[in-house]
C-alpha cells in the first residue's frame, strides 16, 4: 500500500485468530512526501482515513477480491481503540453496517 498523491492514515488490525497479537493494530501515515508503504499480511484487516482532499492510493492483493468473503470490523470498535486523526468523517453504507470485534470472535 502505497499513497503516491495526498496522505493518509492507515491502520491494520491482526484478525488471525490463534495469533498472539490477534486484536492488536498497527498505524501509519502514508503520503507522497514520506514515500512510505506498508504491507499487510493475509488475516488483517484493513482500513484508513483521506487526510487530504485529493488522494492516490495504490495497493494490490494476494487474491482477486471476493465480496463474500470480506469481513468488516467497526473502525470505532471501543475494543480496538483506534484514535482516528479526523472526527468529522464520511463512512460508507457496508462500514455502517459493520460488526464489532466481539461478534467477530463469536463467528
Amino acid at each position: 500500500m502505497s499513497v503516491i498523491k495526498g496522505k493518509i492514515f492507515d491502520v491494520a488490525v491482526d484478525l488471525r485468530k490463534n495469533s498472539k497479537t490477534f486484536g492488536q493494530y498497527y498505524q501509519c501515515t502514508l503520503s507522497e512526501k514520506n514515500s512510505k508503504s506498508v504491507y499487510i499480511p493475509p488475516g488483517f484487516a484493513h482500513g484508513f482515513q483521506a487526510l487530504e482532499n485529493e488522494n492516490y492510493v495504490v495497493y494490490s492483493c494476494t487474491q482477486y477480491r471476493n465480496s463474500t468473503s470480506e469481513k468488516v470490523i467497526q473502525f470505532n470498535d471501543k475494543e480496538l481503540n483506534i484514535n482516528w486523526p479526523l472526527k468529522k468523517i464520511i463512512i460508507s453504507k457496508k462500514d455502517k453496517n459493520a460488526m464489532s470485534l466481539k461478534q467477530f470472535i463469536k463467528k
